[in-house]
Order: C-alpha cells, then sequence, then structure tokens
C-alpha cells in the first residue's frame, strides 16, 4: 500500500509541473506581445510627440 501510496504521489506532481509548464508555455505569446505594445507605445512618445500614443 505504501508503494503504491508513492507512486501516486509521484504521479500527481508530475501532472502539476506538466500542467504548469504547459501553461507558461502558452503564456510567452501573450507575454511577448505585450511587451512589444509596450515599446509601440513609448515609441510613439519619444518620437512622434504630435500624435503621442496612439
Amino acid at each position: 500500500m505504501l508503494i503504491k501510496r508513492k507512486a501516486q504521489s509521484f504521479f500527481d506532481y508530475a501532472a502539476l509541473i506538466a500542467i504548469i509548464s504547459v501553461s507558461l508555455i502558452a503564456m510567452t505569446g501573450y507575454v511577448f506581445r505585450s511587451i512589444n505594445a509596450r515599446v509601440a507605445h513609448v515609441w510613439a512618445d519619444l518620437y512622434d510627440p504630435q500624435n503621442g500614443v496612439r
């Protein structure tokens, strides 16, 4: 029974780590887009002061 419980705990932690890893990988696209949007806003403020932020 103890071996079965240890194996179940291992698989539970492995599943948790896999879910967190997949979610972090899926979020990278959104993070890069938000960073690019912020850089575009700063660029617009610095180099196009007439129009400012789009």
